[in-house]
């Protein structure tokens, strides 16, 4: 694979950047397959003669896409199209398919063609609205961020609180939940940074099953931040819930009165740990559908501005 792919110094562009940009294309095109085993970073960074740090930066940003993921020893491994990603592919190889016909027959060879489209689209990419969304726990965090990456059509970093340096992280909008707007706020003061707060709501089937418990059974929540759990156990204790606990841990000691454990729908390494234990529900949330339909009027008016 490594034949297939180019960097030049002399462009404008980062090479890290123009390999996020081949390998995204070769992965979108089929021509890397899901499950496919990409060249360790050290072994693309000798045959391309490049810094191993600067693959080992494209492999991460393809990682955040959703493109590939780091499996240990099992190497970085092709996991597909991303979200909703196979309508798009299709239509962007059919205006692609075009535009390179025309560029052929001006006498382009297919190294400049695709040098040429791979600085096109990183400049294009680089005009879109930069969105993040922060949260404290690093697992929420990412599966709100692809959540709503999903509905806004454009990447949306995840943050965790207490690990990144807002001056090092530039955006045109940040996202939060409400609980942590004012924190969120007070990290970004910057004019040019948006700072909106969604609404994200326990699912029903979540609420049905928690509330059919019954009232001589005490519920333990579990979450991985104190915060966190206290404000579910507040959220249910105004819906009439009365047998409810923060558990503190997931020893036996811990569990020793409680019949049910209700935790993140985004931790499937602590049901497996209470499997046996104790009756597990997982506390699944989803986007308030006003909340989404405001965020992407946000980011429709940050599209706007920039064109």
């Amino acid at each position: 694979m490594e034949r297939d792919l180019q960097v030049s110094r002399d462009s404008d562009v980062p090479i890290y950047r123009q390999l996020v940009a081949q390998l995204s294309f070769m992965i979108e095109s089929g021509e890397l397959a899901a499950g496919q085993v990409l060249p360790s970073s050290r072994l693309l960074a000798d045959n391309l003669h490049i810094n191993r740090n600067t693959v080992a930066r494209a492999y991460a940003d393809l990682g955040e896409r959703g493109l590939v993921e780091t499996r240990g020893r099992g190497g970085t491994v092709v996991t597909g199209f991303g979200r909703g990603r196979e309508g798009a592919r299709d239509r962007a190889r059919s205006i692609l398919a075009e535009a390179t016909r025309a560029c052929v027959d001006l006498g382009l060879s297919a190294a400049e063609i695709q040098a040429l489209v791979s600085s096109l689209a990183l400049r294009a990419e680089g005009d879109l609205p930069k969105v993040a969304f922060v949260e404290c726990n690093a697992d929420r965090a990412k599966y709100f961020a692809d959540e709503l990456a999903g509905h806004l059509g454009l990447k949306v970093k995840p943050l965790v609180l207490g690990e990144f340096d807002p001056g090092q992280e530039p955006a045109d909008l940040v996202l939060t939940t409400f609980f942590h707007l004012a924190e969120v706020r007070g990290l970004w003061r910057r004019a040019d940074t948006e700072v909106v707060a969604i609404v994200a709501a326990p699912h029903v089937r979540t609420l049905v099953r928690i509330a059919a418990v019954a009232p001589d059974r005490t519920v333990g929540i579990w979450y991985s931040t104190e915060d966190q759990a206290l404000s579910i156990r507040d959220s249910l204790t105004q819906s009439g819930l009365r047998n409810i606990k923060v558990l503190h841990g997931l020893a036996d000691e811990d569990l020793e009165d409680v019949d049910l454990v209700v935790i993140p729908s985004e931790s499937p390494e602590v049901k497996a740990r209470l499997e046996g234990r104790a009756e597990v529900i997982e506390f699944g949330n989803v986007l308030d559908a006003a909340s989404i339909r405001m965020v992407t009027e946000v980011v429709e008016d940050l599209r706007a501005a920039r064109r």
